[in-house]
C-alpha cells in the first residue's frame, strides 16, 4: 500500500441502525465547492461551531499537502458551546453504533500539482486513496450516569453500570421506584439523580407525571409535597397517588399510619341500614354510611323522621317541627310553637317553620298592631360601597369628612379630640365611621342578613406608653334606641368582622355616652336587646357606625369594605316576617301608616312606633291624603289649612 494526499471531498457519517446514516461533518477540496456541492456555506479557517448539534463543511483538511502521512483530527465535541457540561442536544448528536467514511473527490487530478506528476501521462492511475489508521474515541452513551460500562454478550450491545438511581442499558430512565422528579440527563455540575416516590411501603413501582408535579400534589419521602412522583398498582386496598387513601369500602382506623402493613380495614356495613361503605378517616372511621332513613354506629336504627326498624320509612311528621328526637311510634310530638297533626305549621302569631328554632318557629313582631304573619320573599341585593363614608363621634355631635383614595382614610392626628355641639368643650378620641344613605332607613329586609366589613389601622412608632382600646364594633342608631355588638380589644392591625343582622349579642348604650375608651364597660353595656327591639330598630335606622379606633395612640384609619348581604338566610328567607296588617297599615312588619293615614302619638313626648297608631286623615273631604308624620293635609277644591 502507498502513500497518497489526505481526500479531498467526503463526508463523515453515523448511524444506530447501519441502514438510515446521517452527516456529521462535511469536507471540500475549496469553500466554493462546500455550497455547490452541499449547499452549506464553509466555515472559514479551523473548524468552529455555534451549536451543540450544528453540521458544518470545511476545506481546512483538504489541502494537498502534504502529499504523504497526512492527519485530520475532528473532534465532534471540542468548540461546541456545550463542550465543558453536555447538553441533551451534544448527546443526542454525538451518539452513534456505526460510523462511515463516505469518500467522495481525490485530491490532485485537477489541481496543480508536482511538475514531475504534471507530465506524467499515468497520473490518473497513480492518484489512489490511502487510510493507513483510523482511530475513533468514544464513550458508551450512558447520559452521565455511569463511569463504566460492559459488553452485554447476549444483546451484543454495550450496557453501563448506572448509578444515580437511574435504569437501563444506557441509563436512559429512573428505576421502579425512583420517579419523584422527571429523569434527565447528568452533568459535572448537576448530577441529576433519580428521587425515591413515597409509596408508604404499599407499591413497587412509581411513574412520574409533569401535572401533579406542577400542582404540589405528590408527596416525597420527606413529607413535602414536592415532585411528580405516582405510585403505580397500590397493594393493601390502598389507593391514591401516594397509596395514602383507602379504596372504597375500607377504612383507616384512628391513630393508623399511611405506612401501617395494614393501613386498611373492611367496611363491617352488610346490615340493611347501611350503604356498604363508611367513613374512612378521621375519629368516626368504620361508621357505616347509612342509607336514607337509618342512622347509627351500623345504621341499626331508624333516624329522625323515620319509623320501622328494619324496613325504616318516612314518618308523616314534618322533621322541622318535631320536638326531641321522636320516632313518631306514638304519634308526632310538636314544638311549643308548632300545631298540627304532622307539626307541619307554626300555630297562630308565628312563622317560618325550621330545624334550627328550638321552639319550632318565631313569634311575629307586626309592630304589635296584629299577629298575623308569614315569612317573606325577599329580594336578593347588595349594599357595599366605600363612598361617602364620614367620621363621627359615638353621639353623632360632628362629622369631619375622610381622605378618600378609592378607600375612605381617616386621619387622627388632623382632627385631635371632637368638640361636642353643646360647647361643653368635651373631647372624644372615639372615633366611628358614619355610613351614607343607602345603610340607612327601613332594613326590615335585612333581618338575619349577613354583614361584613374590614378595617385597618396605623398606631404611631416608636416606644409609647399607649394601649388597645375596647368598645362596641358596630353601633345601630334607629327609633329612639342606641344599640351596640362585640366589646373586643385587638392586637392586630386590621379587623374582619362578620355578623348575622339579628338580636343575639347586641345590648342598649345609654345616649348620654360619647366617648366609650374614657370609661368602664359596664357603663355602656345596657339591657339586652330583645328580637322585637331589634325589628323596630330596623324598622327605621338613622345612623350605623363601624369602629375606627383600636388604640390610644392610633394615628390613621381605613375603611377597606363594608357590604351588606340581604338574602343570605339559608333556609329561604324564613326569617323575615309578611304581616297581614289591619286597615291603616303597611309594611313587612306594618311599621308604616297607610296612605291616607297619619301617625298619632298618645304622649307627644314619645317617638316609640309601638307605642302610637295610624288614624284616617281629618281633611273634611278635602284631601285624600296628609303627611304621615304632622296630618298635614294636601287640600284641594279652594280650600286650605288654618294654622
Amino acid at each position: 500500500m502507498a502513500n497518497s494526499p489526505r481526500p479531498g471531498t467526503w463526508i463523515l457519517e453515523r448511524s444506530i441502525d447501519d441502514q438510515n446514516y446521517e452527516p456529521w461533518q462535511y469536507f471540500a477540496r475549496t469553500d466554493k465547492e462546500c455550497l455547490e456541492r452541499f449547499g452549506i456555506p464553509a466555515t472559514k479557517g479551523k473548524p468552529h461551531y455555534f451549536t451543540d448539534n450544528e453540521v458544518i463543511c470545511t476545506s481546512f483538511y483538504s489541502k494537498l499537502t502534504p502529499m504523504e502521512n497526512g492527519e485530520i483530527h475532528t473532534s465532534l465535541i471540542q468548540g461546541r458551546p456545550g463542550a465543558n457540561e453536555t447538553s441533551p442536544e451534544l448527546s443526542e448528536f454525538t451518539k452513534a453504533r456505526f460510523v462511515r467514511l463516505r469518500l467522495i473527490g481525490l485530491r490532485g487530478t485537477q489541481e496543480p500539482m508536482p511538475r514531475w506528476l504534471a507530465q506524467d501521462i499515468w497520473k490518473e492511475k497513480r492518484l489512489f486513496y490511502s487510510i493507513r489508521d483510523i482511530s475513533i474515541g468514544g464513550q458508551c452513551v450512558c447520559n452521565g450516569h455511569a463511569e463504566n460500562c460492559r459488553h452485554n454478550v447476549a444483546s451484543g450491545h454495550p450496557e453501563c453500570e448506572c448509578s444515580h438511581h437511574t435504569c437501563g442499558p444506557n441509563c436512559e430512565k429512573c428505576c421502579p421506584m425512583y420517579n419523584q422528579r422527571q429523569w434527565g440527563p447528568g452533568s459535572a455540575r448537576d448530577a441529576r439523580q433519580c428521587l425515591p416516590c413515597n409509596c408508604h411501603g404499599h407499591a413497587t413501582s412509581c411513574h412520574y407525571e409533569e401535572d401533579v408535579d406542577r400542582s404540589g400534589l405528590s408527596m416525597d419521602i420527606h413529607g413535602t409535597y414536592q415532585g411528580g412522583g405516582v405510585c403505580n398498582n397500590c397493594t393493601d386496598f390502598t389507593t391514591g397517588i401516594n397509596c395514602e387513601k383507602c379504596l372504597p369500602g375500607y377504612y383507616r382506623p384512628t391513630n393508623t399510619p399511611p405506612d401501617a402493613q395494614k393501613p386498611c380495614i373492611q367496611c363491617n356495613c352488610e346490615v340493611s341500614g347501611a350503604a356498604s361503605t363508611c367513613v374512612q378517616y378521621g375519629e368516626t372511621a368504620g361508621k357505616c354510611m347509612c342509607k336514607e332513613g337509618y342512622t347509627g354506629e351500623k345504621c341499626e336504627t331508624c333516624d329522625v323522621g323515620y319509623t320501622g326498624f328494619p324496613d325504616c320509612q318516612p314518618c308523616p311528621c314534618d322533621a322541622k317541627g318535631v320536638k326531641g328526637i321522636d320516632k313518631c311510634e306514638e304519634g308526632c310530638i310538636c314544638k311549643e310553637n308548632v300545631e298540627g297533626k304532622y307539626c307541619d305549621k307554626c300555630k297562630s302569631g308565628y312563622f317560618g317553620l325550621r330545624n334550627d328554632i328550638e321552639e319550632g318557629c318565631l313569634p311575629c313582631y307586626c309592630s304589635q298592631v296584629t299577629t298575623l304573619c308569614e315569612s317573606a320573599l325577599v329580594k336578593k341585593q347588595t349594599v357595599n360601597s366605600l363612598k361617602e363614608w364620614m367620621i363621627t363621634d359615638l353621639k353623632v355631635t360632628k362629622v369631619v369628612k375622610p381622605n378618600w383614595n378609592g378607600q375612605s382614610v381617616f386621619s387622627l392626628g388632623n382632627y385631635g379630640d371632637f368638640s361636642g355641639n353643646s360647647g361643653d368643650g368635651m373631647g372624644t378620641r372615639s372615633f366611628y365611621w358614619l355610613a351614607p344613605e343607602e345603610y340607612l332607613g327601613n332594613k326590615l329586609e335585612a333581618y338575619n342578613s349577613n354583614f361584613l366589613f374590614k378595617v385597618q389601622w396605623v398606631v404611631m412608632r416608636g416606644d409609647t406608653s399607649g394601649e388597645p382600646t375596647r368598645g362596641p364594633n358596630i353601633v345601630l342608631i334607629g327609633n329612639g334606641m342606641k344599640i351596640g355588638y362585640g366589646d373586643d380589644i385587638h392586637t392586630s392591625s386590621k379587623m374582619t368582622f362578620q355578623l348575622k343582622l339579628n338580636e343575639i349579642g347586641w345590648y342598649h348604650i345609654p345616649q348620654s355616652i360619647r366617648d366609650v375608651t374614657k370609661i368602664d364597660g359596664t357603663v355602656y353595656h345596657g339591657a339586652v336587646v330583645t328580637r322585637n327591639e331589634f325589628l323596630k330598630l330596623l324598622s327605621n335606622v338613622s345612623n350605623v357606625l363601624l369602629r375606627s379606633t383600636f388604640h390610644t395612640d392610633q394615628i390613621e384609619s381605613l375603611l377597606e369594605e363594608a357590604a351588606l348581604n340581604i338574602d343570605d338566610d339559608e333556609y329561604g328567607y324564613s326569617s323575615v316576617e309578611r304581616c297581614s296588617c289591619p286597615s291603616g297599615y303597611t309594611g313587612l312588619s306594618c311599621e308604616s301608616c297607610s296612605y291616607g293615614y297619619v301617625r298619632i302619638l298618645p304622649n307627644m313626648t314619645t317617638t316609640n312606633i309601638e307605642q302610637s297608631f295610624c288614624v284616617k286623615c281629618d281633611c273634611n273631604g278635602h284631601s285624600p291624603s296628609c303627611n304621615s308624620d304632622t296630618g298635614e293635609c294636601s287640600c284641594q277644591h279652594n280650600t286650605m289649612v288654618i294654622s
